[in-house]
């Protein structure tokens, strides 16, 4: 199976542009407090006659962020949160861009920001990729995690494992839609040695969500073959979906649901040849050889 690696939570950002970051944050803080003064002598003549009462405005409760000391202080803006916001803005532009400084540029200048803000990030654009897989990661889970309520709530029937994968995954490369044409270039920055860390760790995330909301209690090897096997399923479907042409990406879907029951024809192998092993093991003169499925020869007890 073809295994292209995907996405992944941001890496720490280099001290080398700690500066920048400190210029971005103090001018996007400055820009919050700037506010018009008067001098005494006009706060004199300005001041409403006796007895007049002033129109009350209500006053709603200021943005507050805690800093590393504990203390609270008003309108204040972390360097993680100011970036969470440049690169959430810049997904806009990644159709026409790409995954490039250029479009981190251009969602700084919707924030009212200058477009030296770009320089806060990679070059390469993988931290605006990187973000991406991690807000879409959300996203499913989230999807994954109502749906399970709802079947709890018994307002909706639980899925079968094969269908409940098979949906899992296609709600997740339905995200890659809208970036499509892009998205070779985005596979080919986090394959660069200092992303697979982040990328791999992302895509694991990712299988284990899928998993858990599936159901899997495995504690075994199982586990890890479970979560291999899905893993090759995503990557695979996903450099078809590049190539795909069909309208709606049937064939891509129509290869991902193939790809799904090939899976659980091997497991459901697997489990018959592992009990048939164990039972020969025991009385190996009370077997004989028996097809079960078209092409595989399982030894069990008949």
């Amino acid at each position: 199976l073809l295994v292209s690696l995907a996405v992944v939570r941001c890496q720490q950002y280099p001290p080398l542009r700690a500066l920048q970051a400190s210029a971005a944050l103090r001018g996007a803080s400055d820009e919050h407090k700037k506010e018009p003064w008067a001098s005494s002598s006009q706060q004199h003549f300005d001041s409403p006659p006796a007895g007049h009462q002033p129109e009350q405005k209500p006053q709603g409760p200021h943005p507050s962020y805690t800093g590393q000391g504990g203390q609270e202080s008003e309108d204040y803006e972390s360097e993680e949160q100011l970036q969470h916001r440049i690169l959430t803005a810049a997904l806009e532009f990644v159709p026409e861009h790409g995954w490039t400084a250029e479009a981190i540029a251009e969602g700084a200048k919707t924030l009212g920001l200058s477009v030296a803000a770009a320089g806060l990030f990679h070059s390469d654009g993988s931290e605006l990729i990187l973000h991406f897989v991690s807000e879409c990661n959300t996203k499913l889970s989230e999807l994954l995690k109502k749906e399970q309520k709802l079947v709890q709530l018994g307002e909706a029937e639980k899925k079968p494992i094969d269908e409940f994968l098979r949906d899992a995954v296609e709600a997740r490369l339905r995200m890659l839609i809208p970036y499509i044409e892009k998205w070779p270039q985005a596979l080919s920055v986090l394959l660069l040695p200092r992303n697979i860390p982040s990328s791999l760790n992302l895509l694991t995330s990712m299988i284990d969500d899928i998993w858990h909301y599936a159901g899997d209690q495995s504690t075994d090897f199982n586990w890890y073959t479970r979560r291999a096997v899905l893993t090759a399923i995503y990557n695979t479907t996903e450099l078809v979906m590049m190539q795909d042409s069909s309208p709606g990406f049937e064939d891509t879907w129509r290869f991902l649901e193939n790809r799904v029951a090939d899976a659980m024809t091997m497991s459901n192998t697997a489990t018959q040849v592992s009990l048939g092993t164990a039972v020969h093991a025991a009385n190996p003169f009370s077997t004989k050889i028996c097809v079960d499925t078209p092409g595989f020869s399982i030894m069990h007890i008949c």
